[in-house]
C-alpha cells in the first residue's frame, strides 16, 4: 500500500453463506480522491462500502484504510440512506453528541452547521425539519469529527429530484472544502459522474470492477447547470451509463 493510498482492497472477496456477492475486487484510492461506486441494485456497492468500514470482514483478501485493517466507528465519517439522527435532540444536538463522542468541544457545531447551510435551524428538532435538512445534519455529523475518510451509501437516494441536486451541489462543496477521502455509493450515472473524481462500474453479483474511470471536468470553473450541459459531461454520462447496462447482464458470465 503506497503512503498517498487511503484504501487498499487485495483480492477482496465476500459471502452470505454460499452466495458470493462481490469479488475478487483489486482497488486503491488515492488520499483526497472521491470515489463513486455505481452500478445495478444488488452488484454489491453497499457491502464493499461496509467493508472498507469495517462493518464486516471480506471472506477472502484484505482491507485496509490507512494501512490499517479498519475498525467501525474509527477512521471514518459515514452517511446512510437514512440520516439515523436523534429526533429528540435538535439539529445542533446531534452534530454536538458526535463531538461529545470523539472528545472534541462543541465549540465547531455553529461552524460545521454553517457549512451544510444549517445555522439557522440549530436550535429545531429533527422532526421540525425537511428530509434534505436532516440528511444535511447528517453530512455534518460525519464530517465533524475529522476523520481521514468519509463513506457515503446512497445518501441521496430517497429525496425528490431538486433536493438531491443541491445536496449534491453542497456535498462537492464540502468534499472540496475538507479535502478527504471520499467513497459514494450511488445507482445513479448522472450523480456518479457530478460528483466523482473517479468512477467504478461493478458488474451484477458478484460484483467486480469493470470499468475504471478518471472523471476530469472543471467543476471548480463552471456552475453546476453549465457543468451539466458540457460536451464532456455527456461523453463521460454515455460511456458509464453503457457500461452499468451491460455489467447488469454479466450474471453468470466471467467479467
Amino acid at each position: 500500500m503506497s503512503s498517498a493510498d487511503a484504501i487498499e482492497l487485495d483480492g477482496v472477496e465476500h459471502s452470505y453463506g454460499d452466495v458470493t456477492a462481490v469479488g475478487p475486487v483489486d482497488l486503491t484510492v488515492p488520499e483526497g480522491e472521491f470515489l463513486v461506486l455505481v452500478g445495478a441494485s444488488g452488484c454489491g456497492k453497499s457491502t464493499l462500502l461496509r467493508l472498507i468500514a469495517g462493518f464486516e470482514q471480506p471472506t477472502r483478501g484484505t482491507v485496509l484504510a490507512d494501512d490499517k485493517p479498519p475498525v467501525p466507528g474509527r477512521g471514518a465519517g459515514i452517511v446512510f440512506q437514512q440520516p439515523r439522527l436523534f429526533p429528540w435532540k435538535t439539529v445542533g444536538g446531534n452534530v454536538a453528541l458526535a463531538l461529545k463522542y470523539a472528545g472534541q468541544s462543541t465549540d465547531r457545531v455553529e461552524s460545521l452547521l454553517e457549512r451544510v447551510g444549517l445555522h439557522d435551524v440549530a436550535h429545531r428538532r429533527i422532526w421540525q425539519i425537511s428530509g434534505g435538512q436532516q440528511q444535511r445534519v447528517a453530512i455534518a455529523r460525519a464530517i465533524a469529527v475529522e476523520n481521514p475518510l468519509l463513506l457515503l451509501d446512497e445518501p441521496f437516494a430517497a429525496l425528490d429530484a431538486l433536493t438531491r441536486e443541491r445536496l449534491q451541489e453542497d456535498l462537492r462543496q464540502v468534499s472540496a472544502a475538507t479535502g478527504r477521502t471520499s467513497v459514494f455509493v450511488t445507482h445513479s450515472v448522472d450523480e456518479a459522474v457530478f460528483l466523482g473524481s473517479r468512477v467504478v462500474v461493478l458488474s451484477a453479483r458478484p460484483g467486480r470492477v469493470v470499468l475504471d474511470l478518471p472523471i476530469d471536468l472543471p467543476r471548480s470553473e463552471i456552475a453546476p447547470d453549465e457543468l451539466r450541459g458540457l460536451p464532456a459531461y455527456a461523453a463521460l454520462r454515455s460511456e458509464i451509463g453503457h457500461a452499468v447496462r451491460a455489467a447488469a447482464n454479466l450474471e453468470g458470465s466471467s467479467v
